[in-house]
């Protein structure tokens, strides 16, 4: 029987990737024993959630990040030049005020991020002074064939890809999002295949991350198989469940989150506003919280037309970036973008999901009645590569102050067709198949290279 390592580090990685077609695939090969990394604590939780007879979950204790990890993170997300990056180390001098720091990490992304000789020697620098011991038992306990790192960017995920590599068993990585390599810059271990979402992704992929374009392969977007593929209850069952009235449209709002704004109660408090003064259509509001960053309420306070969910299962007391969301919680997820007349967001990923319902988005790009410094503002994002494409192609609004959002909310809310054929086509390019076979196609793969490997042949790790 092979063995494959998959690796469930990041909260988001069992709604993507676990719950999806993919573990089922491999299950009923019949000759595929999988065994899953997650946090020590969340053990018995991924046995209920995935425990079959030949699934194994195997709880790693996670540990700090060590100065060296820290050193060869900060190199890099140096290593290469994107707007992203750019705001982010431009935010990062604002807030800790180490121009030196930022001076090196500067010359850095737009110097020696051109230089690939470079980039594959601090690759080689990292893994030659990398610890592999963390996984070293496991890998003798279970002699994998395979091992699918779900988030290469992760520390956790970084450590078992080298413990692979030192030991020449074959290595599939994947990216956990698609603003990854615009956000994080260049991955510390290169897999010897790589999934992506895209074919965006793919040439991403193949210019900040020195990875061979016949090594990526593009599959689309495991999580929405669900939307594809699945049944949403009557509007009646979704809005009395909330306790809302049928005769009022629903916005789904959103937030940043608290590690990006402590604004969003205000845009709370102006959607409230609307409501109120009637300024818009008779709607009500969803309150999605972000599951995985705790929210500034400020002064707000609800009325009835206002419901707040909080989604994702919490493990630790005080740790609130460690939620996990099971595949209910996306089915949830998916009645509330099915039954939302319109998105209002901080962040343009839900404005994805939102398209896959049909539903028109609205980006938030000011700090609610406030006026902040640049660098603390939210229009810092209009900066970011990613939501910048989607707004430049027409697919979702962005809004830049209470007038426009007021405007907008009005043209989506009367007219809701409005943009279709723009969010249609970031469906196209950001999916690539909508077919709802994305969940299986990785199994697929994975199964393709348990057959095909030849781990004997592996190249050197600066490669």
């Amino acid at each position: 029987m092979n063995t494959v390592f998959i690796s469930s580090f990041n909260p988001f990685i069992l709604r993507n990737i676990l719950v999806s077609n993919a573990l089922k695939t491999l299950k009923e090969s019949g000759d595929t024993r999988v065994v899953v990394f997650v946090p020590d604590y969340k053990v018995d939780f991924f046995k209920r959630e995935i425990g079959a007879p030949d699934v194994v979950v195997e709880g790693v204790k996670i540990v700090r990040p060590s100065r060296r990890d820290v050193i060869f993170r900060y190199l890099a997300s140096s290593l290469a030049d994107t707007p992203t990056i750019s705001v982010n180390k431009r935010v990062q001098l604002e807030r800790d005020d180490r121009l030196t720091r930022f001076l090196i990490s500067w010359i850095l992304m737009k110097l020696f991020s051109r230089i690939f000789i470079f980039k594959r020697w601090i690759r080689w620098l990292d893994y030659f002074t990398m610890k592999k011991s963390r996984y070293s038992k496991y890998f003798s306990l279970y002699q994998p064939r395979l091992v699918f790192a779900t988030d290469v960017f992760n520390d956790n995920d970084v450590y078992l890809l080298a413990e692979a590599l030192s030991r020449k068993v074959g290595t599939v990585g994947m990216i956990r999002s698609w603003d990854n390599f615009t956000t994080k810059g260049f991955f510390r271990v290169k897999p010897d295949h790589l999934l992506v979402h895209n074919e965006i992704l793919k040439k991403e992929a193949v210019k900040y991350c020195d990875i061979s374009d016949d090594h990526v392969v593009s599959v689309g977007v495991p999580q929405y198989d669900r939307y594809l593929c699945g049944s949403r209850i009557s509007r009646e069952a979704f809005l009395e469940k909330l306790g809302f009235d049928l005769g009022r449209k629903l916005i789904l709002f959103s937030p940043f989150g608290q590690r990006f704004t402590d604004t969003d109660w205000q845009i709370m408090e102006i959607l409230k506003g609307f409501i109120e003064k009637a300024e818009i259509p008779p709607v009500q509001v969803l309150i999605r919280c972000t599951p995985n960053d705790p929210l500034v309420w400020g002064s707000f306070v609800p009325n009835k037309y206002f419901y707040i969910d909080c989604p994702g299962r919490g493990f630790r007391e005080g740790q609130v970036r460690d939620q996990e969301l099971t595949a209910e919680d996306m089915e949830w997820l998916a009645d509330c973008l099915y039954h939302s007349d319109v998105v209002v967001a901080g962040g343009a990923s839900i404005g994805i999901d939102a398209a896959m319902f049909g539903k028109p988005a609205i980006l938030i790009h000011f700090d609610g009645f406030e006026k902040k410094p640049y660098w603390h503002s939210v229009r810092r994002f209009l900066e970011y590569q990613h939501p910048r494409n989607i707004i430049k192609s027409g697919a979702m609004r962005s809004v830049k102050s209470v007038v426009e959002l007021r405007q907008e909310l009005n043209n989506y809310l009367n007219n809701p067709d409005l943009d279709r054929s723009a969010r249609n086509q970031m469906l196209q390019d950001q999916c690539w198949r909508l077919d709802g076979r994305s969940g299986k196609r990785i199994g697929e793969v994975l199964l393709s290279l348990l057959k095909s490997s030849a781990p004997a042949n592996r190249p050197a790790p600066g490669r």
